[in-house]
């Protein structure tokens, strides 16, 4: 049996028309503080992580990874978004909240990247003896990029498998691609014995409400709107066990480790 083990790595205080282009006036500077997470899966084939999170450099210093204004790489063109600030405790490191369930680096088999933004991929140098799972065309996009901050994931002792399209990681875990975020964007599906399949969007889709509305800020927006809607038919539209990026409100309906998901 696979048990689905959710936990926060930190958060993004961050105004909401940064997931929400739909809002008008001062709705749009609104501030939210949103979540940033990872999830571990024990499997019979071994323990799989999904996203890495924050580093935790940036317990001590927030803007370590863009400087003073917090300058972050979300918007509709691609282009930065201001105002992106972390908030992280030193419990949210990766590493910490794996220990609290009794596993420690070297007890993770394969690692699974959403994609390689400093937030969901920060702490892939924790893991020298995993196996990372990205999809091809997103390791050759984002290699080099400013943006997507080499020093937490190009680390030479690191093994990455570059994949190309759905392709199975462990018995009844899959990933699909899903881009619009990035290209080579990929989510999670999870085949579990009592709640059925889930969905780990990565930034796919960063709250609820985008795959209700079927709309998000993107790079490619035709991409994106399809893959909100694959992710959507994925679950048989049941949104309550499709697990969005960056959604308070969601999350504080959730069953955090080491409560698990079956």
């Amino acid at each position: 049996m696979i048990e689905l083990l959710l936990f926060r790595t930190g958060a993004v205080d961050i105004a909401r028309s940064a997931f929400a282009p739909w809002l008008d006036g001062a709705a749009r500077e609104e501030r939210v503080l949103a979540p940033v997470w990872s999830a571990l899966l024990r499997t019979p084939d071994g323990n799989i992580l999904f996203d890495t999170g924050l580093h935790p450099v940036h317990v001590v210093r927030p803007d370590a990874t863009f400087g003073p204004g917090g300058r972050g790489p979300r918007s509709a063109s691609g282009a930065s978004v201001s105002g992106l600030n972390v908030v992280m405790k030193d419990e949210d490191a990766v590493v910490a909240r794996l220990a609290a369930l009794g596993v420690r680096p070297d007890d993770v088999a394969i690692v699974v990247n959403s994609h390689l933004h400093f937030d969901h991929a920060g702490n892939n140098g924790a893991f020298p003896r995993a196996t990372f799972i990205a999809q091809a065309d997103h390791l050759a996009f984002a290699k080099g990029k400013p943006n997507f901050p080499g020093v937490y994931w190009d680390i030479p002792e690191l093994t990455y498998v570059p994949v190309a399209g759905r392709s199975k990681v462990a018995r009844g875990v899959e990933v699909v691609p899903t881009p619009g975020h990035a290209p080579g964007h990929q989510s999670l599906v999870v085949d579990l014995a009592e709640t059925g399949r889930v969905v780990l969007t990565g930034d796919a889709a960063f709250t609820r409400a985008n795959l209700e509305r079927g709309e998000i800020p993107a790079m490619d927006q035709v991409a994106a709107k399809e893959s909100l809607a694959l992710i959507r038919s994925l679950a048989n539209g049941d949104v309550s066990r499709i697990f969005t990026s960056h959604d308070a409100d969601a999350w504080a309906t959730w069953r955090h480790a080491p409560d698990a998901y079956r």
